[in-house]
């Protein structure tokens, strides 16, 4: 009986050609459309769940609430991790983590690496996987701890353990001895190095082991407890904080801040490890944990609009299959076997549809990882828990696709059926359908015109400098930084194109070595406690950048004194009390800078956050610069590059990070917004060709039942422009309606959306109306295409049966 069931629909199949090719691709679309966000969803839901006992792992990390707003900050001083370990007994393990690159040697081969200090406790904290070694490879404190790139790569070889490496940090050559090699760190795992060293082996470890002010990296503990409780673990460490914070509480207090519920101005907290890639606490990676989310709900619109479409599809099918219909019921059908049939006839489609989706998502995967800098492969839907998942979506969708209109076509009254005059009634759910459709299509369009208007927004806002023609070079290891600065300012002086040289310990935006940096300090002024963000640069870094000078002057090399002096921002400036009467005074730092001028405000960091207070100092004794920057002016920007680039590699061979423009890098940190815009145009596109299926099935299902309608207004005269008008009233009104609804929602959503940058743009009422034009000409073009036919067809072809 089944064998028979499935024969019979094989061959409607082919009978309706049109009708089941459009069922198929649009329910194709559909799957690979969701496939392809649902392998995204769950990748970003996975970071750093595959570390064993992920559970107890977590970040720790500082709470307080000065006037400004709610803060967390996760950078930590030298001292605290020892003392945390020994007097609090529900930390199993605990280390400090600080990054900082190095140069690797071995013979003739040399490397640079991304190098983490850490404690002991850190190979126990997350039981990497080893390819030699094992969790105690960082006890001695000459150790290293290398992965399986590095030791191929300087080694040709993965048996290294007790084999000597040089290593150069704090500038000079240091030999370590290999003690674990780790296998390479998945593409999901929030954690990033080549190499481990002991945190002791720090440069300036000594300097700081005393020092409570310094905060310089973050810790990570293991909880004896699992799994991690938050606020258990913050009133196991009050009396501590207490203790050890009690002048930085008596100063929070003092200058307004809000005591939380537990009465503290200060309070330690804990980051579960799992939500240290998601979270909206701006710590760790810090992407907003609503992403996969998003993509889950975008992905189940689409399958809900395909699923609409083939449900409408189906029904308008049955008017041309009345007589068939009712013939099986004389000869003894009964409504349960049609509906058996009609169903399977449905899920023989769904199945072809699922497979040439996931055809299709498959061919689409490498373009869409190298577009949106993923590593999904299809295997991952065959995870046992993404396949349950997956086998359930398309049981209730063939379930909710194809047996709802298998139910009501079966259900039509047999006489009606063979005079081929049955109608199924299903104008509200029909209608109801539509509406949504186009309100999830018109809020999708909604959503890319705001965030291609935010991006452009971002692109060409002013930063307070100019990134134009800027070239940024990361220093790295092989060479002396100041070394570095003087002899590019040798060499490039004599190029008319070059306009200006300098340099600074913080790139602008995100540079082609992938690293970002931040330093912030806090001091007493005038009975009150400062905080400021501070970056060290060079000579000419304000006129290279065009950054303006507001009051004052700027570094010259003229006045030796310049190296004990500072440059502040006007939100700086603002902090300290009157700008006005700022310029001379000393703050109460190391070495007492003078203030000698104030610069306007500039976007060092992104556009998410507002400029903070920033001082500028050219003391060599701070830091050392890390970035060198080269305004050029040449009518040939990759030409131009690659003369900088071989300059550079002229004065350090070892170099292997190219320079890149600052235009570039500006852009570089909004890699997130730039991925979400793409996958919304997506998926708005994806939903205007599944509704557009599904409005041409509406219509078909309407213009044959009013074929004889048609026919008698054209014999009395009516315009083939009257009836296309008749015929496309009903779908304006639902467009109308669906205009309605999606104004509203995509405002609300996209605001929510916009809040997340300090600058953006506000949604202006011509893009939420560009989209419903964009969705109304779209759809109506579908229509009448099908009105026009029906409008231009012979009367008597449609009125001779009376």
């Amino acid at each position: 009986m089944i064998r028979h069931y499935f024969k019979v629909a094989y061959r409607n199949m082919f009978k309706h050609k049109t009708l089941s090719f459009i069922h198929i691709i649009g329910l194709a679309v559909a799957i690979a459309t969701a496939t392809l966000l649902y392998l995204t969803a769950t990748f970003e839901l996975s970071y750093n769940k595959q570390l064993k006992d992920y559970s107890k792992i977590g970040l720790l990390y500082f709470q307080t609430q000065p006037q400004n707003g709610l803060q967390n900050s996760a950078t930590a001083p030298t001292p605290l991790a020892p003392l945390l370990k020994t007097q609090i007994p529900e930390i199993a393990y605990i280390s400090r983590y600080y990054n900082d690159g190095i140069h690797l040697r071995h013979g003739e081969k040399q490397l640079q690496s991304n190098n983490k200090y850490v404690d002991a406790d850190f190979l126990p904290i997350f039981s990497l996987p080893t390819v030699q070694g094992d969790n105690h490879a960082l006890e001695d404190l000459d150790n290293i701890v290398i992965d399986e790139d590095i030791a191929k790569n300087l080694f040709s070889s993965n048996d290294v353990i007790g084999k000597q490496v040089e290593v150069l940090a704090g500038g000079q050559w240091q030999t370590k001895t290999i003690s674990a090699v780790l296998e390479k760190l998945p593409s999901n795992s929030s954690l990033n190095f080549n190499t481990l060293l002991r945190f002791e082996q720090k440069p300036n470890y000594k300097q700081y082991k005393e020092e409570w002010g310094h905060q310089d990296h973050n810790l990570f503990v293991k909880m004896k407890s699992d799994p991690i409780n938050d606020i258990a673990f913050t009133q196991a460490t009050r009396s501590f904080i207490k203790q050890y914070y009690k002048d930085s509480e008596r100063i929070l207090k003092r200058d307004g801040a809000l005591a939380n519920k537990a009465g503290d101005y200060l309070s330690l907290h804990i980051l579960p490890i799992a939500d240290y890639h998601l979270n909206n606490k701006g710590l760790g990676d810090a992407a907003s944990p609503t992403f996969p989310w998003i993509l889950l709900l975008i992905s189940g619109l689409i399958l809900f609009v395909a699923c609409s479409n083939f449900i409408n599809l189906s029904l308008a099918s049955s008017l041309v299959r009345n007589r068939e219909i009712g013939t099986r019921k004389t000869l003894g059908g009964t409504i349960s076997s049609l509906t058996t049939q009609l169903w399977i006839e449905a899920l023989l489609l769904c199945f072809i549809a699922l497979f040439l989706g996931l055809g299709i998502a498959f061919i689409l995967l490498p373009e869409y990882n190298a577009n949106m800098n993923y590593r999904l492969n299809i295997g991952q839907l065959f995870v046992p828990q993404n396949l349950l998942i997956f086998t359930l979506s398309f049981i209730i969708l063939t379930l909710f696709a194809g047996g709802y209109p298998a139910w009501r076509i079966a259900r039509t009254n047999v006489i009606a059926n063979l005079k081929g005059t049955a109608n199924i009634r299903t104008g509200r759910l029909r209608n109801s359908l539509t509406v949504i459709q186009f309100t999830i299509a018109m809020v999708l369009i909604v959503a890319t015109i705001v965030i291609a208007s935010q991006l452009h927004y971002i692109t060409n806002r002013s930063l307070g400098f100019d990134k134009t023609d800027v070239i940024s070079i990361p220093i790295g290891s092989g060479i002396g930084q100041e070394r570095a600065l003087q002899q590019m300012r040798i060499e490039l002086a004599s190029l008319p194109w070059v306009k200006g040289i300098t340099a600074s310990d913080i790139n602008l935006g995100l540079g082609r070595d992938g690293s970002t940096a931040n330093s912030r300090f806090g001091f007493e002024y005038e009975g009150k406690q400062i905080y400021s963000n501070f970056m060290r640069i060079d000579y000419d870094y304000a006129k290279t950048l065009g950054i303006k000078v507001l009051k004052g002057r700027d570094f010259d090399r003229t006045f030796s004194s310049d190296t004990a002096a500072i440059l502040i921002n006007r939100r700086m400036a603002e902090q300290l009390g009157n700008p006005e009467t700022i310029i001379g005074k000393t703050l109460d730092l190391d070495g007492n800078p003078q203030v000698i001028g104030i610069i306007d405000d500039f976007n060092f960091q992104t556009l998410h956050s507002e400029v903070q207070p920033l001082t500028l100092s050219i003391n060599p004794n701070q830091s050392s610069v890390e970035y060198l920057f080269v305004r050029v002016e040449s009518n040939n920007p990759s030409e131009t590059i690659q003369a900088i680039e071989n300059t550079w590699k002229k004065i350090n061979p070892k170099a292997n990070v190219a320079p890149s423009y600052l235009d570039e890098n500006t852009n570089n940190m909004y890699k997130a917004e730039q991925r979400f815009s793409r996958i919304i145009i997506g998926g708005a596109s994806t939903a205007i060709l599944i509704a557009c299926l599904g409005l041409f099935a509406l219509s078909l299902l309407m213009i044959n039942r009013r074929v004889k309608e048609i026919g008698i207004r054209k014999t009395l005269g009516s315009s083939v422009s009257g009836i296309v008008l008749l015929l496309s009233k009903d779908f304006m009104t639902l467009l109308f309606i669906s205009f309605l609804l999606a104004s509203p929602l995509s405002w609300w959503m996209m605001n929510g959306w916009l809040d997340d940058f300090a600058y953006h743009i506000d949604i202006s009422w011509w893009m939420i109306t560009l989209a419903g034009m964009a969705i109304m000409t779209i759809a109506l073009s579908t229509v009448a295409v099908q009105a026009i036919q029906a409008a231009r067809a012979n009367p008597v072809d449609s009125l001779k049966d009376d």
